[in-house]
């Protein structure tokens, strides 16, 4: 199962629930780990950090939007995307920026240090052993994204390559 961020965690957690007993009985054994994607920016810089990730998540956010028409109910009664629908309701009700901060907020940034707990966290909550980080995402500029992909790579990887398999 892929996950990606977008919704309170307690959410995660029951769909993770009935989708691993959906699975255990479907196939008489236990469902894999998930697999986490996390739109991620990492910085030496905890302020630069913050803004990188604000300016281009929120991009990234601003493109979905308008992509899925989230500004209208028309998602409401379409099949399997009912959780859209909803979701419209939620950001008519708590405000675009609000439901914006909320959704950068379950993303990776900041510095190598705040990068790995965020990961870690994210383990803890799903189960998961795999994290896939995705360093391009609203138009940041190609510079930015390899500065921020290299730093990953060298400061927080080989942390999380000592990670022991969860049980």
């Amino acid at each position: 199962m892929l996950n990606i961020p977008q919704k309170p965690w307690s959410e995660v957690e029951n769909e993770l629930k009935a989708y691993r007993e959906i699975f255990q009985e479907v196939n008489k054994a236990p469902a894999p780990p998930p697999i986490v994607v996390g739109f991620t920016f990492c910085h030496e810089d905890e302020e630069t950090a913050k803004e990188m990730a604000t300016k281009y998540v929120g991009n990234y956010w601003d493109s979905i939007m308008d992509h899925y028409e989230f500004q209208s109910d028309h998602l409401k009664t379409t099949k399997g995307y009912e959780y859209y629908g909803k979701f419209t309701e939620k950001i008519k009700q708590y405000g675009n920026q609000d439901v914006k901060d909320f959704f950068l907020n379950l993303q990776v940034w900041g510095t190598p240090k705040q990068c790995y707990e965020k990961v870690m966290s994210t383990r803890e909550k799903t189960g998961s052993e795999s994290f896939l980080a995705a360093f391009s995402f609203g138009a940041m500029p190609y510079d930015e994204v390899e500065k921020s992909m290299r730093l990953f790579a060298k400061e927080v990887l080989p942390s999380l390559k000592d990670v022991p398999a969860a049980v």
